[in-house]
């Protein structure tokens, strides 16, 4: 049966598709206010409009796919900009995005000290809107907001997020809008830090990235280049090692990268645009208590603003220029469908 179908056997639609706008109460979650869906696939996420309109919360029927720092979800009131005072409220969760002015290392610019990552992942979004939109025969829940990243005498920016997921499908889409809202030549990075964890991640899964050319960012993680497709076993004294790849584009300029639980026979691919979208960074963490792979894709490299702009792939707007950027987030069930995405 199709949707209008099955309305006929339900009381309220809630018992096919839920949006709902919930309210956090306790520590330092407290008032942190949420979208939370969940539709026919069995897919379940959260929407954080109180900070950045990230997504904390991802898992498919009761299985977990991002990762959950320690720190949990922190309100944004909490956030320490500077240096590494980031993570102290870095919920990780399965989507935080980094930028605008910076994403990456904390660095020193033109006499202005950034931290980590910038602030937009710790900024509540303005003009939320949550809908069920009916029309046709395949429902959809789109969710709007505007994150603005702007000071006085400084650059001004905002980026419009739309999140949409269907009915019965297993995927999210996100598309964001970076706009230059003032009447200066800016400097724009953006970086999508997705974070795969446990039980999606274990030692046993497989990753997919179909790099034409991959390098390590420091001397470290050169030590453990010829591994970096293969998760390890939980180590209390591992330390982080992080890779850029230069992904294989398909036909239309886009490309898949994966990570699959054959034992789950679950896995989550992520779709990136790759005409805005050229870097991805991995980000190989397989700590104790600190478990977790992040595929990230990025419009520049996170060594510092003074690196990007070194080694050419820092990015630019004009005054009033808005610059599109295109994610999709694919739930994978069973080896098919992760193959699909490898000989794609």
């Amino acid at each position: 049966m199709n949707y209008q179908e099955e309305k006929k056997y339900i009381g309220h639609k809630d018992q096919l598709m839920k949006v709902k706008k919930i309210r956090m109460e306790d520590g330092k979650a407290s008032g942190v206010e949420m979208v939370d869906v969940q539709n026919r696939s069995g897919m379940h996420f959260d929407v954080n409009i109180s900070r950045g309109m990230d997504i904390p919360y991802l898992d498919f029927c009761g299985e977990n796919i991002g990762f959950i720092s320690p720190c949990g979800v922190v309100a944004p009131e909490y956030f320490d900009d500077k240096g590494l005072g980031f993570l102290k409220s870095f919920t990780a969760g399965f989507m935080t995005t980094c930028g605008l002015k910076v994403a990456g290392a904390p660095c020193e610019y033109e006499g202005t000290s950034y931290g980590l990552h910038g602030n937009l992942s710790h900024t509540p979004a303005e003009d939320v809107s949550y809908v069920i939109d009916e029309n046709g025969e395949t429902p959809c829940v789109v969710i709007r907001g505007t994150i603005r990243d702007a000071i006085i005498f400084g650059d001004k920016m905002s980026l419009n997020r739309e999140i949409c997921c269907y009915y019965k499908d297993r995927k999210i889409t996100v598309r964001d809008k970076v706009k230059n809202e003032g009447f200066k030549k800016v400097r724009q990075m953006i970086l999508y830090h997705c974070n795969i964890g446990y039980p999606i991640l274990t030692p046993d899964s497989e990753v997919y990235i179909p790099a034409l050319e991959t390098k390590a960012r420091n001397e470290h993680a050169q030590e453990g280049i010829a591994n970096w497709m293969h998760p390890e076993v939980a180590d209390s004294d591992y330390e982080e090692m992080c890779y850029y790849h230069k992904l294989k584009p398909d036909e239309n300029n886009h490309s898949k990268v994966a990570i699959f639980n054959p034992e789950l026979d679950l896995g989550i691919a992520i779709e990136i645009d790759l005409s805005t979208l050229d870097n991805l960074v991995q980000w190989k963490m397989m700590g104790a208590g600190d478990y977790v792979m992040g595929l990230e894709p990025a419009n520049s490299t996170i060594d510092g603003i003074e690196d990007a702009v070194n080694n050419g792939s820092m990015k630019y707007l004009e005054p009033g220029e808005v610059k599109e950027y295109n994610l999709t987030f694919h739930i994978l069930k069973g080896r098919e469908e992760f193959e699909d995405v490898k000989n794609l």
